[in-house]
C-alpha cells in the first residue's frame, strides 16, 4: 500500500485548521489579555488618520482644526506594521472615566477660522474623509458626527471578553468561501486526472514496454522513438539567461515561504487585528530570515545546471539578494515620494526608510549570502543524461507555444479569485479580513494546481519536440499574476469607481504592480521545481543510448 501524496496530507490539514481556527464567536486571540478597570479609572481615547475610499491617501488627525491635547500631541504608533500601513496612532484630549456617565463635557473652544482652515476642511468633507478614534484599540463611533463637546454614557451588556471582537471578524459570505474551496477542488481534480492518466498510461506504459525488450529489439526501438524521447540529448541543455532564472526562482521560494508561515500564524490568531499592524510586521520578519532559503534555493539550481561547478555562487546570491527587493524599493519609493507631495500620512517617514535599508543590507542579505554558501556547499542533483554537443532542431509547432504557457495561469487564477475580492475588499474599502483559515487553504490549492499546470505543459512540449522548457514551465504557473493585475484594473474601474484623482489611481497601481510580482515569482517558482521534478524522474527511468 502506498502512502498518501504530500498534498493530501496538506489538504486534511488545511481543512483542519479551516474548521477549527476560523473566527466564531468567542475567539480568542493568543498572546493578548483583558485589561481590568476600576470603577472611576481613566480611559484615554486616541485618534488615527483621516481615511476616504475616494481617495486612499490617509491625512493626520490634526491637519485638520481640531481639538488638541493641552499636554501636546504624542505619536503612540506600536509597530513597523502601522507606520507601513499609513497608520499614524496619537494621542486626543477626549477622555472618559470607567463607568461613569457624563455629560455636556466642553472639549475646546477653537479660534476663528481662517479662510484656509475652512478650505481645507470643506475639501476633506467633500472627499468624503471620515475620523477615526480608537478606544482599547476598538474603532468607534461609526457614521456618528463627531463635535467638540461630548457626553459620555456606559451601559452593561453580556457580552464577554473573548468575544469583544466578534462584531468586527464576523464572517461575511461564507457559502461564498466555501463555493470558492468547492471551485478549486474541482480544479484540482481536473488536472490531476491529467496528471494520472500521463504518468500511468502513457509514461509508465512506455516505461514497462521499454524494459520488457531484450537488448536487440531495445536497439531497433531507439531507431523508432518518437515524441519526448526525441529529446533525451538536449532536455537538459543550460536554458538561456539561466542565472536569471535561478535568481527569479530563490526570490519565489523566499515570497511563498513567507507568505504560507505568515498566513498558517495568522490562522492560529497570533497576527488578529487586535494587534494592529501586526500582519505586515510578521510578513516584513518572515522575509527577511528566509533570505536563507532563497540563496540556498537560487544557488544549488544554479550549482545543478552548471554540472556541479559552484564558482560564483556569492555573484548568485548578491542577485538573489537584490532582485526583488530592488525592484520592491524602486516602486515603494515612487509611491513615497507622490504621498509626500500630498502631505499624506500614508508617506513612510525618512527615519523609517533607513531602518528598512538598514534590515535588508544588514539582515537579508547577510542571511542570503549563508544560504548561498550552504548551497554551494550541498551536492547538486545529478543530470539523469548527457547533453549532446549541438541542439536538436525543434519542429515546426501548429500553436505558439507561448500562447498556451499564458492560457494556463487562467486555471491558478480560477483557484483564488473569489477570495481576492475579500482581500481587495479589506485593502481598499477599510474592512477587516481575518478568515485566514479559508485563505490557508486556498494558497495551497494554488500550489497544487500550479504544480499539476505546469507538469501537464511540460509533458505537452515535450511530447512535440520542444525541449525548452525551463522558462516556460516558470511561466506557465506564473502568468497567473497577469490575471490578477487584470482583476485589479477590474476592481478599479466597476469596484473603485469613486477613487479620484491621478495620485490615488497612481497609488493603486503602483501597488497592484508590486503584488502581482511577488505572485508572478511565488508561482513561477511552484510550476519549475515541479516540472523540473519531473523531468528528471521522466528521464531517469528510460536508459537510452
Amino acid at each position: 500500500m502506498f502512502p498518501p501524496p504530500r498534498s493530501t496530507v496538506w489538504i486534511a490539514f488545511a481543512i483542519f485548521l479551516l474548521l477549527h481556527l476560523s473566527p466564531l464567536h468567542g475567539f480568542y486571540l493568543p498572546g493578548s489579555y483583558p485589561h481590568k478597570y476600576p470603577i472611576g479609572d481613566s480611559l484615554f481615547v486616541k485618534v488615527n488618520s483621516l481615511t476616504s475610499i475616494d481617495t486612499e491617501i490617509p491625512f493626520g488627525y490634526y491637519s485638520l482644526p481640531f481639538c488638541r491635547p493641552l499636554d501636546g500631541i504624542k505619536d503612540s504608533a506600536e509597530n513597523l506594521g502601522e507606520l507601513l500601513m499609513g497608520d499614524r496612532i496619537e494621542n486626543s484630549p477626549y477622555r472618559f472615566r470607567m463607568f461613569t456617565n457624563e455629560s455636556d463635557i466642553l472639549l475646546c473652544r477653537t479660534d476663528p477660522l481662517s479662510i484656509a482652515d475652512l478650505n481645507l476642511l470643506k475639501k476633506r468633507i467633500d472627499e468624503m474623509y471620515q475620523v477615526n478614534v480608537l478606544l482599547e484599540n476598538l474603532p468607534l463611533k461609526d457614521k456618528q458626527p463627531l463635535v467638540f463637546t461630548y457626553e459620555v454614557s456606559f451601559v452593561e451588556r453580556d457580552i464577554h471578553w473573548p468575544s469583544w471582537w466578534d462584531a468586527y471578524l464576523k464572517m461575511e459570505g461564507a457559502k461564498v468561501h466555501w463555493f470558492s474551496i468547492l471551485n478549486s477542488l474541482m480544479v484540482i481534480a481536473f488536472l490531476a486526472g491529467i496528471v494520472l492518466v500521463i504518468f500511468l498510461r502513457t509514461v509508465r506504459r512506455d516505461l514497462t514496454r521499454y524494459e520488457e525488450l531484450d537488448k536487440e529489439a531495445q536497439a531497433q526501438m531507439n531507431e523508432e522513438l518518437s515524441g519526448w524521447k526525441l529529446v533525451v540529448g538536449d532536455v537538459f541543455r543550460v536554458p538561456g539567461n539561466a542565472t536569471l532564472l535561478c535568481v527569479m526562482v530563490g526570490d519565489g521560494v523566499q515570497i511563498l515561504g513567507m507568505a504560507v508561515v505568515t498566513i498558517l500564524f495568522a490562522a492560529l490568531g497570533f497576527m488578529s487585528p487586535a494587534s494592529r499592524g501586526a500582519l505586515i510586521t510578521g510578513m516584513f520578519f518572515f522575509y527577511l530570515v528566509l533570505g536563507i532559503a532563497a540563496g540556498y534555493a537560487a544557488v544549488r539550481i544554479w550549482k545543478t545546471i552548471k554540472g556541479g561547478n559552484h564558482t560564483g555562487w556569492m555573484s548568485v546570491s548578491w542577485k538573489v539578494a537584490c532582485f526583488f527587493p530592488g525592484i520592491a524599493f524602486l516602486i515603494l519609493t515612487t509611491q513615497n515620494f507622490l504621498l509626500w507631495g500630498s502631505h499624506s500620512t500614508g508617506a513612510i517617514p525618512f527615519s523609517l526608510f533607513i531602518i528598512l535599508i538598514l534590515s535588508w543590507f544588514c539582515i537579508s542579505v547577510p542571511l542570503t549570502f549563508v544560504g548561498g554558501y550552504l548551497g554551494a556547499k550541498a551536492p547538486h542533483v545529478e543530470l539523469p543524461v548527457r547533453t549532446n554537443q549541438i541542439p536538436r532542431e525543434i519542429p515546426p509547432q501548429k500553436y505558439p507555444s507561448w500562447l498556451l504557457v499564458l492560457g494556463a495561469g487562467t486555471l491558478p487564477f480560477g483557484t483564488l479569485f473569489i477570495e481576492l475580492f475579500f482581500i481587495m475588499s479589506s485593502l481598499w474599502m477599510g474592512r477587516v479580513y481575518y478568515v485566514f483559515g479559508f485563505l490557508f487553504i486556498v494558497l495551497i490549492f494554488m500550489v497544487v494546481v500550479c504544480a499539476e499546470v505546469s507538469l501537464v505543459l511540460t509533458y505537452m512540449h515535450l511530447c512535440v519536440e520542444d525541449w525548452k522548457w525551463w522558462w516556460k514551465s516558470f511561466f506557465s504557473s506564473g502568468s497567473v499574476a497577469i490575471y490578477v493585475f487584470l482583476y485589479y484594473l477590474n476592481y478599479l474601474i466597476f469596484d473603485l469607481e469613486s477613487l479620484s484623482g491621478p495620485v490615488s489611481a497612481s497609488l493603486y497601481l503602483g501597488y497592484s504592480l508590486f503584488i502581482a510580482e511577488a505572485i508572478m515569482l511565488a508561482t513561477g517558482t511552484v510550476g519549475f521545481l515541479s516540472s523540473f521534478w519531473f523531468v528528471h524522474y521522466l528521464f531517469s527511468s528510460v536508459k537510452l543510448d
